[in-house]
């Protein structure tokens, strides 16, 4: 009879089995009921407990033994040597062949592994999450940072870093190829080329191309990481924006042309910062909103 998951079907088999026993059909009139072969009946009823009430569950499928499975004697002793030297399971693997036990590297790791006697790696402690959203009431104060992803017909990709400084909307876009830490360092140096304000908080998303390299070298520029939380798209609303307006204004919502994607987002970004007029700037471009606040 083939594994079942089913729930019920433990209380059928019992239904089938007591039906039997109880004499209210043969075993070939039980099996023509239940839809089942006669065969099936009798070993119900040979594997199912004396109480009637009992249900007749389905067994475990897993072997009792794996057929390469390692000598309990083996397991002992990777794990005593473990306990007694505290050695990682290359070191116990030599170990063990110098004694005469020869198995392989990978089975005294899956051994170590299965009794928790591993070390768990250690992960970055995310400074930066605890930093809390800061008061923007100046050029620098806070900086959000995103990428654009775009996908070509013949399935490559490539993308667009967008910085925006909340307080002043001063915007940068930049086209790369790929995206990584370094590379998110290089577009953040190139923005700060352009302005003339300290940065004190870098906020981005949990991407890759934002994690612990890219934390590092911020720091070294004195300059705190700060994450979104997770699935918030909410929290980096401005730079959301503006990647929006870069899709609808500079690309009108199709796919750029990647070989003049640099020099279209040039001219755009020279026009977003000296020309267009901004609402939240109370109808100035964002270079007029910074003379007129910071004179």
């Amino acid at each position: 009879m083939p594994y079942t998951s089913n729930p019920h079907v433990g209380k059928t088999r019992r239904m089938a089995v007591n039906d039997v026993i109880f004499g209210r059909k043969t075993r070939s009139e039980a099996a023509r009921y239940y839809g089942v072969n006669r065969s099936t009946i009798t070993k119900w009823i040979k594997g199912a407990p004396k109480d009637p009430k009992v249900y007749i569950n389905t067994k475990s499928s897993a072997p009792h033994k794996q057929a390469r499975a390692l000598d309990k004697f083996i397991i002992e002793r990777i794990i005593e040597i473990r306990k007694e030297t505290k050695r990682c399971a290359p070191i116990i693997h030599a170990m063990l062949k110098e004694e005469g036990i020869f198995i392989s590297l990978s089975s005294v790791q899956r051994t170590l592994k299965r009794q928790n006697l591993t070390r768990r790696k250690k992960q970055l402690k995310l400074r930066y999450a605890k930093i809390d959203r800061p008061r923007c009431d100046k050029p620098g104060s806070l900086v959000e940072v995103d990428t654009i992803d775009f996908q070509k017909a013949d399935g490559s990709r490539f993308f667009i870093y967008a910085v925006i400084d909340i307080y002043s909307r001063i915007g940068y876009a930049e086209y790369r190829k790929g995206i990584s830490g370094n590379t998110s360092m290089l577009v953040v140096k190139n923005f700060i080329k352009g302005f003339r304000y300290p940065i004190n908080i870098i906020q981005t998303d949990n991407g890759q191309e934002f994690s612990e390299s890219f934390y590092f070298k911020l720091n070294k520029k004195a300059i705190k990481l700060r994450h979104t939380r997770i699935r918030r798209p909410n929290d980096n609303a401005h730079v959301e924006r503006f990647i929006r307006t870069i899709q609808e204004e500079c690309f009108d919502k199709s796919l750029p042309n990647e070989k003049t994607v640099k020099v279209k987002l040039k001219g755009y970004i020279e026009y977003y910062n000296t020309k267009r007029l901004h609402l939240g700037l109370k109808c100035m471009s964002p270079n007029q909103f910074v003379a007129k606040v910071m004179n």
